[in-house]
């Protein structure tokens, strides 16, 4: 069995195991301990890295929990396609990442900070301010139209004959998120740090809305109302029915509009219109006053829709990237000392782990940090 194993594992990771083998290998791995799986792990380590780098503490190796299947996906380089396999955990040919034990704390404040949840802040156009999280059921009446929580989710209902326009404002704290379909039947998924700012009736020959942050859009086809999406107030995305994500982190450095299908116009606020394709990503400098919009082929759509379904995708995500998700879902600050490697990392881990696990994993793949209140410190 031990023979087999090490193959199977050599072979997994050079991305060369069958359906069947797949599925051998994680029963296998479920019915051994981590006391006799870790010589198995180094040994494999060392089958394939290079010699100057050092292999990680195998006891942290199985810490990563997802609750969902997920399919993982090594990385094709050498050592580090098996640090990115072992350190973000075995899948099945399901998908599901492995947990043989509880892993040492990190003995510092984040063993007290939870993942994020549903909950956000509605704002009327009275200025009253409205808590919701998922546990909420609230009807609320204003301008001709009803106003329904239900759980993690708002929609709005116009009804009535009133003509007058409010609006409203959605909100997500760090370490929130929220559904809201609003009065066109357009449904709109806020993450955490973010905001969408809408009439409780559209009318006119348009369908606006201003956004910030990162929100997933379902537009609901009209073709005589174009739904139009400002976005940090210097970039504007046209539609008439289609799916597709907007990230305007400022922190992250673009704007960048993700089509799944339909078709998008993103410009400049001025600027030319640019049509992208399903599959397709507008970027533009998040920068006040630039207009240059990139568009990238091609691109990973799993990763764009990870944290709507509940998870991280580090696939190719350099420290600042991977460090911005866990800053905007924790509730943290980040820091940086010194000068940063130029690193990328691979993999998903989900978003229901405490700080602390999340904390242990950068530490496997050699992250240096330290807690200071609510703020993480990353150096050399």
């Amino acid at each position: 069995m031990n023979d087999r194993l090490n193959d199977l594992l050599i072979r997994f990771f050079a991305d060369a195991v069958t359906a069947e083998e797949q599925q051998e290998l994680m029963q296998m791995i479920l019915e051994t301990d981590n006391s006799r799986l870790e010589p198995h792990l180094r040994q494999c380590w060392e089958a394939m890295k290079d010699d100057n780098v050092e292999a990680p503490d195998g006891s942290h190796v199985l810490t990563a929990i997802l609750a969902h299947p997920a399919q993982v996906k090594p990385i094709r380089r050498g050592w580090y396609r098996a640090a990115a396999a072992i350190i973000f955990v075995l899948v099945t040919a399901g998908g599901f990442f492995l947990y043989h034990q509880r892993i040492t704390p990190v003995k510092t404040v984040a063993a007290t900070i939870p993942p994020g949840y549903r909950h956000a802040i509605l704002v009327l156009d009275d200025g009253s301010v409205v808590q919701l999280d998922s546990s909420g059921n609230k009807i609320l009446k204003q301008e001709g139209s009803i106003v329904q929580q239900q759980g993690a989710e708002l929609k709005y209902d116009h009804s009535g004959n009133s003509t007058k326009v409010a609006y409203n404002t959605l909100s997500t704290p760090s370490g929130g998120q929220f559904k809201v379909t609003l009065p066109d039947g357009t449904m709109v998924w806020l993450n955490a740090g973010s905001s969408i700012r809408y009439p409780t009736v559209f009318q006119g020959n348009e369908r606006r809305v201003e956004m910030k942050g990162e929100a997933y859009f379902d537009v609901a086809r009209n073709a005589a109302m174009p739904f139009r999406i400002s976005v940090n107030n210097q970039s504007e995305v046209s539609v008439l029915g289609t799916d597709f994500n907007i990230n305007a982190y400022q922190d992250d450095g673009l704007i960048k509009t993700t089509l799944l299908s339909g078709a998008v116009a993103v410009s400049g606020i001025p600027g030319k219109p640019v049509i992208i394709k399903p599959g397709e990503q507008a970027q533009q400098p998040a920068q006040s006053g630039s207009t240059n919009i990139a568009v990238i082929n091609n691109v990973n759509i799993d990763q764009v829709n990870a944290w709507r379904n509940g998870l991280f995708n580090f696939e190719h995500a350099d420290l600042k990237s991977v460090m911005n998700e866990i800053s905007r879902w924790y509730g943290v600050s980040i820091r940086y000392e010194g000068e940063l490697p130029a690193r990328t990392f691979g993999g998903k881990i989900t978003r229901n782990l405490q700080l602390e696990q999340v904390l242990e994993i950068l530490q496997d793949v050699n992250v240096r940090f330290r807690m200071e209140g609510k703020t993480i410190v990353v150096f050399n």
